[in-house]
């Protein structure tokens, strides 16, 4: 039987009360709320598009897409709140991204007082959100606590894998080096206590481990494997630069727009009106800071791009990944949020080729120089 705490051991518990403990899985969770979240937006705007901009409903009624994803995110609270299995919140991840992609897809309409959905505002306000959420994702990933308390949390997370049979010997292992790090490092009794009869449990020779991943987890380990081996790293190499090059040449065609805006002077009223279409509706703009603005961002990360490609070239690649990761990144926020605003089918392509070739850059730094 356990001793009983001394006064300061109960005062330090009663001041963990309503502190908050990080979610084990968040950075996972809050990256399938993301993907689910970006795929439905874009998926919804293609089809849209496509098809002409289709309406449900009649003369009297219009069932917008935003009722949809408002239920999406009922059922996602109500699985949230009913359910205490472990996969819920996989399913309320997923459910909650496409809710939300459904849902803030007609902000249009609410920051209009004609509830224009094409508005050209509109889609940078998605995209902003989507960036705020991504750079939550972050800083989730990099916050991984390991104090007691949260070991614990974690801990009795894991053993619903182990009363569902889900736990397989990697998540075992991971487990009992939880269990053995809070028995390190708690000053709490009970704490200490708790984690040993954790621990004796799940070394039990009785407890079932899973012996075979589930379908997602080997698609994730097939998906590990073919990118840590193919392709090679000189092929790599040269698509990376390609890559960069093709983003630098592609700045280029913004040099004239730039020499028009400049020569022609910032407050000059002469100068052409820039035509955005968005949906069905077209809109002038007439203000060319924005324009010199979106021009000038181009050509900045076009030209770092460009460098990237030399450095790389010169055998400098741990820079020239550097550059480029950067350029990419710098597209990503600050281009292509002005990009969503002149044109949003275009801008969509352009936001995932950036992707791509900054995925492509982190997945080459961690192939050839994660271990050096």
């Amino acid at each position: 039987m356990s001793a009983v705490e001394s006064p300061q051991e109960q005062a330090q518990e009663k001041k963990w009360i309503w502190s908050p403990v990080r979610q084990q899985a968040a950075d996972s969770l809050l990256a399938v709320f993301i993907v689910a979240f970006a795929v439905t937006v874009i998926v919804v705007r293609v089809f849209l598009q496509l098809s002409g901009y289709p309406q449900i409903g009649n003369s009297t009624f219009h069932i917008a897409h935003l009722l949809w994803g408002g239920l999406l995110l009922f059922v996602a609270v109500v699985f949230l709140l009913s359910l205490a299995n472990r996969w819920v919140l996989w399913v309320a991840a997923l459910l909650g991204g496409v809710g939300v992609g459904l849902f803030i897809d007609e902000v249009g309409k609410f920051i209009t007082q004609d509830n224009d959905y094409f508005f050209p505002l509109a889609f940078p306000i998605i995209y902003a959100f989507l960036l705020v959420c991504v750079w939550l994702y972050l800083r989730m990933r990099r916050s991984q606590p390991r104090d007691a308390r949260t070991l614990l949390y974690n801990s009795l997370e894991d053993m619903k894998q182990v009363l569902d049979h889900d736990l397989d010997p990697f998540e075992h292992t991971a487990l009992v080096k939880s269990l053995n790090q809070v028995m390190t490092v708690t000053t709490s009794r009970n704490e200490r206590d708790l984690a040993q009869a954790l621990l004796d449990f799940v070394r039990a020779k009785d407890v079932y481990l899973a012996r075979e991943p589930n379908w997602v987890e080997r698609l994730w380990g097939w998906t590990k494997f073919v990118a840590a081996r193919w392709p090679s790293r000189r092929v790599f190499k040269w698509i990376l630069v390609g890559s960069f090059v093709w983003a630098g040449i592609s700045s280029l065609f913004e040099l004239s727009a730039l020499w028009t805006i400049v020569s022609g002077g910032l407050r000059d009223t002469n100068l052409p009106a820039f035509v955005i279409q968005s949906g069905k509706t077209q809109y002038e703009l007439r203000e060319p800071t924005l324009l010199l603005v979106h021009g000038l961002a181009i050509v900045v990360t076009g030209l770092m791009s460009m460098l990237a490609a030399v450095l790389m070239l010169v055998r400098k690649e741990r820079l020239g990944l550097r550059f480029g990761s950067l350029a990419m990144i710098l597209s990503l926020t600050v281009v292509s949020l002005l990009t969503f605003y002149f044109s949003q089918l275009y801008a969509i392509g352009d936001a995932l080729s950036q992707l791509a070739i900054l995925s492509g850059a982190a997945i080459y730094r961690w192939r050839f120089f994660l271990n050096e």
